[in-house]
């Protein structure tokens, strides 16, 4: 359910926050047992709620990725954080409790879970696939751009009310503002085209089809440890998961960037490559 009255201006913006606001309603319903509608607090409701928290609060981090990026928070009274945790956990109702560990678990596997439901319904507003990555239960690293309650409300159950945070980055990629005319210098001669440059024998091999290959990591294993290989064994590489992926034509490195997913499958977008030229000298080589 959302608010009679838009808080937002932005339809994309707007419709961004129902998503996350019917998603995490669907999974409440599913934990409690209880149909859960939500709206939209007003901003100066949203304010008050904030004040009236103080440090009596829990704080959720994630970083957008893919076909929208910048960093989503959540931030809602401690007594509510422990309050859902023992909804997953299946214990009786406490929000005077004192948050344990088994508590911050819970909470943070619930709110993964808002993420991936809100992720997967998010494809056709942001024009392909959105993932939300995990940062932890910690404060937002940012003055945020925008910040709104979002509540929901149950028959039986005290209303749950989460203020959202949006980076100016997301905010931005949600909310886009109509493009300034820029005084720009005067556009630089053309380069020269590539066929000038390359041999003309080379003519003959630009319709060859070549292998491409994505390279993750590699690593250099003894022999019985190969032969010892089997399902479910775990071979580390030498790269860390932040580190760009390497594009390859034969054995030569003629790009790098980061993995994505395109309609369900695996592409890569390039953030650094050679030059034309270099990438035909790396093949003669």
């Amino acid at each position: 359910m959302s608010t009679d009255k838009p808080l937002l201006q932005s339809p994309k913006l707007h419709e961004y926050l129902q998503v996350w606001g019917t998603s995490i309603g669907r999974i409440l319903q599913e934990v409690a047992s209880a149909p859960h509608t939500w709206h939209e607090l007003s901003p100066g409701d949203s304010q008050a709620h904030l004040a009236s928290l103080k440090d009596n609060s829990v704080s959720i981090q994630f970083e957008a990725s893919q076909h929208l990026s910048g960093n989503q928070g959540f931030t809602l009274a401690t007594k509510d954080a422990v309050r859902l945790s023992q909804l997953l956990l299946a214990e009786a109702e406490d929000g005077s409790e004192a948050m344990s560990d088994d508590h911050r678990d819970a909470i943070g596997e619930l709110f993964r879970q808002f993420a991936g439901a809100t992720a997967s319904s998010l494809k056709g507003l942001a024009g392909g696939e959105v993932s939300f990555k995990w940062v932890g239960l910690h404060p937002f690293p940012e003055v945020p751009g925008l910040q709104t309650g979002l509540q929901w409300t149950s028959p039986g159950l005290p209303p749950l009310t989460i203020v959202a945070d949006l980076s100016s980055s997301l905010l931005a990629a949600l909310n886009p503002a109509a493009p300034q005319p820029l005084d720009l210098p005067p556009p630089s001669p053309p380069p020269a085209p590539l066929a000038k440059t390359r041999d003309p024998k080379l003519e003959l091999l630009m319709d060859v089809e070549l292998d491409v290959t994505l390279r993750f990591g590699e690593r250099q294993m003894a022999l019985h440890d190969i032969l010892d290989l089997s399902a479910g064994s775990v071979v580390e590489l030498n790269q860390y998961v932040q580190d760009p992926v390497e594009l390859l034509v034969g054995r030569k490195v003629i790009a790098r960037g980061e993995v994505v997913v395109v309609d369900g499958s695996y592409a890569l977008r390039v953030m650094q490559i050679i030059s034309p030229i270099e990438r035909i000298e790396s093949l003669r080589t």
